[in-house]
């Protein structure tokens, strides 16, 4: 039986590291929308001769909003990954924990 708390603990620290994996794909993802935001705004200023109209601006809003969506993409297929192996986790430890012989204990 001390084998089976094992394995429950052991997935229980590997359920939480994927929760802050998770986390961290989220906040990368809001860093991405701000990359591509900025991109889309520095590009879009340029164009519309808000700042100054130089080539070189506008690369870099372009650069910064291709950048930001290939960053955005990655973070999003993580996050899928590590969901997906955080629900199969959560159901392997169910399954532990089901199979666990429980005694009810009669109140006093």
């Amino acid at each position: 039986m001390t084998d089976l708390h094992q394995q429950i603990t052991d997935l229980e620290a590997e359920i939480d590291h994927l929760s802050d994996a998770a986390e961290q794909c989220r906040k990368s993802m809001v860093v991405a929308k701000v990359v591509i935001a900025a991109g889309v705004a520095v590009s879009g200023a340029s164009l519309f001769g808000l700042i100054r109209s130089d080539p070189l601006v506008l690369i870099i809003g372009i650069a910064a909003t291709i950048a930001g969506i290939g960053f955005f993409g990655s973070s999003r297929g993580s996050l899928e990954q590590i969901a997906a192996k955080l629900r199969a986790g959560e159901m392997r430890r169910a399954e532990l924990i089901d199979g666990i012989d429980l005694k009810a204990v009669q109140g006093r």
